[in-house]
């Protein structure tokens, strides 16, 4: 009988473990070049990497409809006529960036322990405080971290991919600028408050840093149970796969994804990474700064 190289006929590739962890890798490798940065040229008709980002657009989506705030409730509120879900978002909006921004703001100014230069780091407290300073500050981080992986993904995914008109991404907008300026206001009074009282109880640096925990997720807090199930609702009706980045959806499975869609996910991946290597690089020298200053 005649083999398949004698008739010419390509015989059918060897499948084996050592072929399967090849094949894999070279999966990772285009999802890798897809990840590589919001610029160049496009994958999106590589079905490999176009399934790795309706992976990613599903997870932010996910993102977006676990994590409730007051400015995504706002987001999905109607605005057509007053009532009571606009006047209670409006008042809670403006409660949440006056906890969440403004009372660390007012700390940093008024609660000033640091008089002159000389005092600006005394380090004259025990280690045991100095455990303690540097176990709370990681939490901080820890937290500020979740912080960027979870509410900043979702509220990037409703802002890139949801298109409810201009007034009401001001939302979106204002929510993400309220975010990273809590972070930086409540890092900033919690490095005060530490240094200036060093030499007290350990109990006080547990509720100073309980309240700047706390101030990162005021626009959380203040939505009850009711009013997030009402919001969830709403999100997950208006980022369904065929209504995303303005109605252009995201293809099926095992097929590629519209090049806008494709981009946008790029995007957003790319700018949590940097969100993410800023976090983690400021948040390191804090902690060594409080750790050490205390």
């Amino acid at each position: 009988m005649a083999s398949a190289e004698e008739v010419g006929v390509e015989p059918p590739p060897l499948v084996n473990s050592l072929g399967v962890l090849k094949g894999i890798e070279a999966e990772e490798g285009k999802v890798k070049l897809a990840q590589g940065g919001f610029t160049g040229p496009s994958d999106a008709e590589d079905a490999t990497c176009a399934d790795w980002a309706r992976r990613e657009i599903k997870g932010a989506r996910g993102s977006a409809l676990s994590t409730k705030t007051i400015f995504s409730h706002c987001f999905v509120v109607p605005w057509s006529s007053v009532g009571f879900r606009s006047l209670y978002g409006i008042l809670m909006v403006f409660l949440a960036i006056v906890v969440q921004v403004a009372v660390p703001l007012i700390i940093l100014v008024t609660r000033q322990p640091v008089k002159d230069l000389s005092s600006a780091c005394p380090n004259q407290s025990s280690y045991q405080t100095k455990i303690v300073g540097f176990t709370l500050s990681l939490y901080f981080v820890v937290q500020t971290i979740s912080l960027c992986v979870n509410k900043l993904r979702g509220l990037g995914f409703l802002h890139e991919f949801v298109d409810l008109g201009f007034a009401r991404s001001l939302f979106i907008k204002l929510a993400v600028l309220s975010q990273f300026a809590g972070m930086a206001a409540a890092g900033g009074a919690q490095f005060l408050l530490f240094v200036g009282n060093a030499n007290g109880a350990f109990v006080v640096l547990v509720l100073q840093s309980l309240a700047m925990t706390f101030c990162l997720t005021v626009d959380q807090n203040v939505v009850g149970h009711q009013i997030g199930s009402w919001t969830q609702h709403r999100l997950s009706s208006i980022t369904k796969d065929e209504m995303l980045n303005n109605g252009i959806g995201i293809g099926r499975e095992g097929e590629s994804i519209p090049k806008s869609s494709f981009d946008k996910i790029k995007l957003l991946v790319f700018s949590e990474k940097l969100v993410l290597l800023t976090v983690v690089a400021t948040g390191t020298g804090w902690i060594i700064g409080v750790t050490y200053c205390m």
